[in-house]
């Protein structure tokens, strides 16, 4: 392969990759909007019919299945016990956009594990093999 195809080859992943992880974050931060809209509710039929006239709950379905698209994209091209990891990032990504779209705070405890989350991400997200 040369390095032309590399490069290429690296970039598709940062690509899907990046989009992964916009429509995990996004199908979370679409659930609390649409769970929002159900608080006054206890589980059953009302809430159920509530749920389905949400825009939040159908943009979190929409999103679920957005990324099981790209997730098969991602599997397609690597192996399970490196790509599961990686998801992880959603860790890192859902409490910060709650934090700036919805107000939601992250005190010491929490900043401190979501920078051990990324820790482990690249530990064991990384591109080696072992023998």
């Amino acid at each position: 392969m040369s390095l032309l195809e590399r490069g290429a080859g690296r970039w598709r992943q940062i690509l899907i990759w990046t989009a992964f992880i916009a429509l995990d974050t996004g199908t979370q931060i679409a659930f609390k909007w649409g769970a929002d809209g159900l608080s006054d509710l206890d589980f059953g039929v009302p809430m159920l019919l509530r749920a389905v006239s949400l825009p939040g709950v159908w943009l979190a379905a929409l999103g679920y299945v957005g990324t099981f698209f790209v997730w098969m994209a991602i599997l397609k091209d690597m192996p399970l016990s490196r790509a599961f990891p990686m998801t992880g990032l959603a860790y890192v990504t859902v409490p910060l956009l709650a934090w700036l779209v919805l107000g939601e705070s992250i005190d010491l405890t929490r900043a401190c594990g979501i920078g051990l989350i990324v820790a482990g991400v690249v530990a064991l997200g990384g591109d080696h093999d072992h023998a």
